[in-house]
């Protein structure tokens, strides 16, 4: 797949195409290559023989080495290098990289051999190991998956344990025991917000602050539930200064550039699982009517039932779904819970 994505090269050495090899290099500095590794990959993507020799750097050897396409090392050379490029670490030149092309030299080789030669400059020089904020910020805003499970290792959280992201401003008092933070994480902040990854959010608390606890994920996909976050803290006032994302339910799906699945709604979950059995369904439809009718006495009249009665099954679903389905401060989640259920129904 490489090797054709860079033959597209010979049609079109467009910037689109530049920025593809770019990323290529950069992915395999992310994920921690090593130079054999690097040299496998270009060959790949080249589709032809690499070469390296950095005889010159300490600890990488005393011959220069080659690989072919599939990945074999070949150390004698059977074609003079058709592009070449020195490999220069601090100012100093200590090696070099190069491609033995058969043929006419492709338009995208010499953008190649110039990535190799950086790439091959980074990866020769010690590693410095991130720090635990470093390790917060690539677990929240991940280059990829990888970079996650990285993360989690880092902090040394378990990728399937469940992780709540509590955000808040940078000029706020938050209170959080060290044992309810996830792992080694630290709180970063971003813009004009704190973020920061807890297991247990109930011992949090604040004085002034607008505090905003998303959605419960696993941590490895934590990061897709930061919206949430945010979101309930834009519903904290000072009377409410916490808000779980969990108590707002379905309205989570309103949050700006949210990309939730339904089975992350707690509410939509319980309701689903309910309106599945034939009481259960009896239940739902009653809340459906009386978010209609507004009143008690009005939902009893069209389903022609004592107020008591429907007063009963509202009680019932409370229980079920963990908050009071017929307050007045609960009716806008009761209300797009059920307007999601019509409208995948």
């Amino acid at each position: 797949m490489q090797g054709l994505m860079y033959r597209l090269g010979e049609l079109d050495a467009s910037s689109a195409n530049l920025v593809r090899v770019i990323d290529y290099f950069d992915a395999l500095i992310r994920h921690g290559a090593d130079t054999a590794a690097m040299m496998r990959a270009s060959a790949a993507l080249a589709d032809c023989v690499v070469g390296m020799d950095v005889t010159g750097w300490p600890g990488a050897g005393r011959e220069p080495r080659r690989c072919d396409t599939r990945g074999k090392w070949s150390p004698q050379p059977q074609l003079a290098p058709s592009s070449i490029k020195d490999v220069v670490i601090d100012d100093a030149v200590v090696g070099n990289v190069w491609i033995e092309r058969p043929g006419p030299t492709l338009p995208l080789d010499d953008m190649l051999v110039d990535r190799m030669a950086l790439t091959a400059a980074i990866l020769l020089q010690p590693r410095r190991a991130l720090t635990p904020a470093e390790h917060t910020v690539n677990l929240l805003f991940p280059m990829d998956d990888l970079a996650v499970l990285t993360s989690c290792a880092g902090l040394g959280i378990d990728p399937d344990a469940t992780v709540r992201i509590v955000v808040y401003a940078t000029d706020a008092e938050l209170s959080c025991p060290s044992d309810a933070i996830a792992g080694k994480a630290l709180p970063i902040t971003v813009d004009d917000e704190v973020l920061l990854p807890v297991t247990d959010h109930s011992s949090i608390t604040t004085r002034v602050a607008h505090v905003g606890i998303s959605l419960p994920a696993a941590a490895s996909k934590a990061h897709r539930y930061l919206g949430t976050a945010r979101f309930a803290r834009s519903h904290a006032s000072d009377s409410v200064p916490i808000v779980d994302a969990v108590e707002l339910g379905a309205l989570n799906l309103l949050a700006a550039d949210h990309n939730l699945p339904h089975e992350a709604i707690p509410d939509l979950v319980r309701a689903r699982t309910l309106g599945e059995t034939e009481f259960g369904s009896e239940l739902v439809a009653t809340l459906r009517i009386y978010l209609q009718s507004g009143t008690l006495r009005t939902a009893a009249d069209r389903m022609h039932l004592h107020h008591s009665s429907v007063a009963h099954r509202l009680t019932k679903l409370s229980q079920h779904f963990g908050f009071s389905v017929d307050s007045i401060e609960n009716r806008a989640r009761a209300t797009a819970m059920m307007m999601v259920l019509d409208s995948t129904a």
